[in-house]
């Protein structure tokens, strides 16, 4: 039953339907080609677009056509958090590592532990921060705020952000090495 399931969602990409993308234009054809090629992989993705045009749709189509769909979506949005939370919120913290950690609380990387991290609107990530996701990025390993030890993760990242990457870049929005 599995697969023939699969198999029904296989035909139907081909067919103008991938998650809950539809449409039959040529450029949508090549966005469901990308997603196909993606999938299967571990790498991290960075999905860019004008707000609205359905980059967490995009997210979502990754990591259900994925080896880990089976496992969780967590997104988050970077632009709606102040920055002295984003780090608790990303990594989590230990209780009394501040003022209001009254208890020890899971970050988004443990709480997607087995399926995908959305990060959205990146850019927005303040710099110092984006210096911590890289090296998780790199390691696989995330340290809670006021923890002792690093926690391993097996987490994929989709990340995406409505600047274009070069323009965040140049303005130092965006670390070039991420």
């Amino acid at each position: 039953m599995a697969e023939q399931a699969e198999g029904l969602r296989h035909q139907l990409s081909y067919q103008g339907v991938l998650g809950e993308l539809a449409g039959n234009s040529e450029v949508l054809q090549q966005v469901f080609s990308l997603i196909r090629q993606l999938a299967p992989t571990r790498a991290p993705v960075l999905v860019t677009g004008e707000s609205g045009t359905g980059k967490e749709v995009v997210a979502r189509a990754i990591h259900q056509l994925s080896p880990r769909a089976g496992g969780p979506f967590v997104a988050i949005n970077c632009a709606a958090l102040p920055e002295t939370l984003m780090e608790s919120e990303l990594f989590g913290h230990e209780k009394g590592a501040f003022t209001d950690a009254v208890e020890r609380r899971a970050g988004c990387f443990e709480l997607a532990q087995g399926g995908t991290l959305l990060l959205d609107e990146l850019a927005e990530m303040p710099i110092g921060t984006q210096a911590k996701l890289l090296r998780v990025l790199e390691d696989s390993r995330v340290r809670r705020l006021g923890g002792k030890t690093d926690a391993v993760v097996d987490v994929r990242v989709i990340a995406a952000t409505n600047r274009p990457p070069a323009a965040a870049i140049r303005k130092n929005m965006l670390r070039e090495d991420l």
